[in-house]
């Protein structure tokens, strides 16, 4: 049974992440351009994705451990499936900033809810081995799937700018009947039901977890270098495209440089599920930090296509193992009762980080240049994850 759950849990995140999700994930920047946004109205709306997130984050992690992990989950899907048909049918600020709000709610039910409902099950079911293993392998299979999603939607692109979100849409659409069917909660009791009781469990279980979070040492260096590392990637999130199109990369190629990104992104993924990680998983996160931040400088600063791109895809392979080992060291340290709260909790100071991270790069991107906000980032990155050591928050609990 085990193996059952694990198998459905990376199915659902490829079809989730990588059939739906990176089929946009090579022209939505260009596409956002093509409808006349400059690069800081590009920020500001994936600015919108981000607020949301923080707004919604914590209510929706409490709907999970109310009502159930697989109904939030198979809500996100539905929600997402809602976002892409809207972005694709738009082609104004506003237009974009509605399927943003759409995406972001559908994020939200998703962020603690999916691996709440994993590791409880395998629980449930007495697994009793680390889950960095799982999480790493997850993310290898993600990133793969991502990288020929990402192929397949340049190609969409090239024929009409609109199709990949209709895909993107239309596979959404069948991973929420997909989740319907094969998830499972014999762990989960469900009581009746109340609108009044359910909304102050929800609030009840909220306080707790704000309270729990705030006071476990391990969630507060969770908050503070996710944060760090969600403000400093932002500029290379976002500007990839226009800054390899204006190194003649084409809109087509755009979709195999995604791919590349991808098999990096797998291969850290890979290096984290063989770490022997127990104990020493906050140095190693340190670690990833610094050495991103040192690629994503030297990306800029060495001449020629050839050598930025190389070093460019270099700097994934940090970024893939980070997930994982975050993923790891905070399951581990959190009550079952409240996991996907806690785990919506800790995605709240990143939310705020990002908003921050895309005005800033945005701003400085506009007026500066693309390579500036890039230098800016990683040296931010390096800067704040070095002082977070310095300060003591990378010595094992």
């Amino acid at each position: 049974m085990q193996k059952k759950i694990i198998r459905q849990y990376y199915i659902l995140s490829c079809l989730f992440n990588a059939a739906g999700m990176s089929v946009i994930s090579a022209i939505y920047v260009t596409f956002l351009i093509h409808n006349g946004l400059n690069l800081l109205q590009v920020n500001l709306v994936n600015t919108v994705f981000f607020a949301t997130l923080f707004i919604c984050e914590i209510p929706t992690g409490a709907f999970a451990d109310i009502f159930g992990r697989k109904t939030s989950f198979v809500t996100a899907c539905g929600l997402m499936c809602i976002s892409m048909f809207v972005y694709g049918s738009s082609h104004t600020f506003i237009g974009f900033a509605v399927a943003e709000m759409l995406g972001a709610i559908g994020m939200t039910f998703r962020s603690g809810a999916f691996q709440a409902w994993l590791v409880d099950s395998l629980k449930h079911h007495g697994y009793d081995g680390e889950y960095n293993r799982i999480f790493g392998r997850e993310g290898m299979i993600r990133q793969i799937g991502g990288g020929i999603g990402a192929v397949a939607g340049s190609y969409l692109a090239a024929y009409n700018p609109v199709l990949p979100w209709f895909v993107g849409g239309a596979v959404m659409a069948i991973t929420t009947v997909y989740a319907c069917v094969v998830m499972k909660e014999e762990y989960f009791v469900r009581g009746v039901f109340s609108w009044k009781r359910g909304l102050t469990s929800m609030r009840n279980i909220a306080v707790s977890s704000i309270r729990y979070g705030t006071n476990h040492k391990a969630v507060r260096f969770i908050l503070i270098i996710t944060c760090i590392q969600i403000f400093a990637v932002q500029a290379l999130n976002m500007y990839w495209q226009p800054y390899f199109r204006d190194h003649k990369v084409s809109e087509q190629h755009l979709g195999f440089l995604f791919t590349g990104m991808m098999i990096t992104l797998a291969t850290g993924a890979f290096i984290a599920s063989k770490l022997n990680c127990k104990g020493k998983e906050k140095k190693m996160i340190i670690q990833t930090q610094v050495c991103t931040g040192l690629l994503m400088i030297t990306a800029v600063l060495i001449p020629g296509l050839p050598l930025i791109v190389i070093l460019f895809l270099l700097h994934e392979v940090p970024r893939g193992c980070w997930n994982p080992l975050i993923d790891s060291y905070l399951q581990k340290r959190i009550p079952s009762h409240e996991r996907a709260t806690i785990a919506s909790f800790c995605a709240i100071a990143p939310h705020i980080g990002g908003v921050v991270g895309l005005v800033v790069s945005g701003l400085i991107a506009q007026f500066f240049g693309i390579s500036t906000a890039w230098i800016v980032s990683g040296a931010s990155l390096i800067i704040g994850s070095l002082l977070v050591a310095r300060n003591g928050n990378s010595h094992p609990d």
